[in-house]
């Protein structure tokens, strides 16, 4: 869907006479009498023909095979960068997201081994305050005289033994403390070497690649409907002022204001429909309402995330036909001329699409219409 409001630029196309005045020009100076002939004759053509009227230098360039021809090669290169660079976005964005895991994976572990350090260090520090009582009361047990029962002096080798066995524990609870602290470490440095960002200058570049590669394409677009709509209204508009349905399904969504009531205060609603969804099976053949000239097929440049593909017409009286979400086969080219009925695309699932549809959207002088009211 080609919204209203893109800022394009159309690119100028140079007339015939300046083609061939420029040959002309380039071809002065050679000593060669044959080749300035050859290259002078189309000028002087040219200038008998705007002299008498019959063809006025817009209209030779448009009938002119040669700039069909070249910006049909220039939309084809700009999509070709512009896919490219989609592909690379996908990939680099594939990485950045794969990165962003790994990196709160790491950040998941670095919590739990400080987690784990904590609870080891806690016992730890249980082990070494037992010890230190057990300490303590070896201590008195030993430097008390005994008692005339004898249980202190009875205890001192009981105690001995205890002590013994709690220092193994705060060695053994000392060396789980510096394992747990080794693994931190390690924890932290993982975590610290996946915290930068590999892909974020590459994904701005190639950011920038692919608006420049659209810029180029929505340039394409603009000069070739410049072309196809000057070679479009030389034909004489022939059968009925109504379009003719493009595929017969049935309206999944229909043309205006969707998602919330028209607002007269505004002078908008929450979302504008520019366009009308036919639903059908996806492979049916989407025919020309009306005969015209093919401005573009490929994919959509103005569209945000998946592309969908798309095919722009150009027909008499400022008409502009628009079929989105169509398979990706070239069931015709830029340039062509289409007669009513002939087909154009079949039905597909490009873009952002919840099903097989077509998005048929209908322009004059470069305003929507309802397609189902649109006349000639």
């Amino acid at each position: 869907m080609v919204p209203r409001g893109c800022p394009l630029e159309v690119v100028p196309t140079s007339t015939a006479a300046d083609e061939h005045r420029g040959m002309f020009r380039a071809h002065r100076a050679s000593t060669r009498t044959d080749r300035a002939w050859r290259f002078a004759a189309p000028l002087l053509v040219a200038c008998l023909l705007a002299s008498a009227g019959a063809a006025t230098p817009a209209a030779v360039a448009a009938d002119s095979s040669g700039a069909v021809a070249a910006l049909r090669a220039q939309q084809l290169k700009a999509e070709a960068d512009m896919r490219r660079a989609d592909r690379q976005i996908a990939k680099l964005s594939r990485l950045r997201r794969s990165h962003t895991r790994l990196v709160q994976q790491a950040g998941r572990r670095l919590d739990a081994a400080v987690a784990r350090k904590g609870k080891v260090r806690q016992r730890a520090l249980k082990a070494h305050r037992r010890l230190d009582e057990l300490e303590l009361r070896l201590a008195r047990a030993t430097r008390v005289r005994p008692d005339p029962k004898g249980r202190q002096a009875a205890d001192a080798p009981r105690l001995r033994k205890t002590v013994r066995t709690q220092r193994a524990k705060v060695r053994q609870a000392e060396t789980k403390l510096r394992k747990a602290q080794r693994v931190v470490e390690r924890a932290r440095d993982l975590k610290q070497s996946r915290r930068g960002k590999p892909t974020k200058v590459r994904l701005v570049k190639r950011a920038a690649e692919r608006e420049r590669a659209e810029a180029r394409l929505s340039s394409a677009i603009t000069a070739m409907s410049t072309l196809a709509r000057e070679r479009a209204g030389r034909a004489r508009a022939a059968g009925s002022s109504r379009l003719a349905r493009p595929v017969k399904g049935k309206v999944s969504q229909a043309y205006g204001c969707t998602g919330g009531r028209y607002n007269p205060r505004r002078g908008s609603c929450a979302h504008f429909h520019d366009g009308l969804d036919l639903a059908a099976k996806a492979g049916t053949k989407v025919r020309a309402p009306a005969p015209g000239v093919v401005a573009y097929v490929g994919f959509n440049p103005w569209d945000q995330g998946a592309r969908a593909y798309v095919v722009i017409i150009e027909h008499t009286r400022g008409v502009q036909t628009v079929y989105a979400h169509l398979a990706p086969k070239r069931m015709v080219r830029a340039g062509a001329r289409v007669e009513r009925g002939d087909v154009i695309g079949r039905v597909g699932m490009t873009g952002t699409t919840t099903g097989p549809h077509v998005h048929w959207e209908v322009r004059r002088n470069g305003v929507s219409v309802d397609p189902l009211r649109a006349g000639r």
